[in-house]
């Protein structure tokens, strides 16, 4: 399984929108963090997610285990991103993060997103 990520901190689910299918998961925590952290999921399919995580470690998964995962086979263009080992999964054609020194009002660098600014 190829690792996109792993921290150890808090995330909540931050923002999903139904109309671009764009999952975004946050990590914002002034008193306890310096940063903030965004982790973006494109054109999401399926889900399995928590409103909370005390740490994230997102894994694509591969074969026989994406396949157990959604009950199917992922099409083509799409990839099976595990949350924390496989509590949670994205079903998704893209995973990508970005760490900045950004407040909860600051726009995400993955577009205007409605509700984070």
């Amino acid at each position: 399984m190829n690792e996109i990520g792993s921290w150890d901190r808090t995330f909540q689910l931050w923002q999903y929108s139904v109309s671009h299918s764009l999952l975004l998961l946050r990590s914002f925590h002034p008193q306890r963090y310096s940063t903030r952290i965004d982790v973006a999921f494109a054109s999401v399919s399926e889900m399995k997610v928590a409103a909370t995580y005390e740490r994230l470690t997102v894994q694509e998964a591969e074969g026989r285990l994406a396949h157990d995962t959604l009950g199917r086979e992922p099409l083509g263009h799409e990839t099976v991103y595990l949350l924390n080992g496989g509590a949670g999964y994205v079903c998704a054609t893209r995973c990508a993060w970005h760490e900045d020194d950004g407040n909860h009002k600051t726009p995400s660098k993955f577009g205007p997103l409605r509700g984070t600014a």
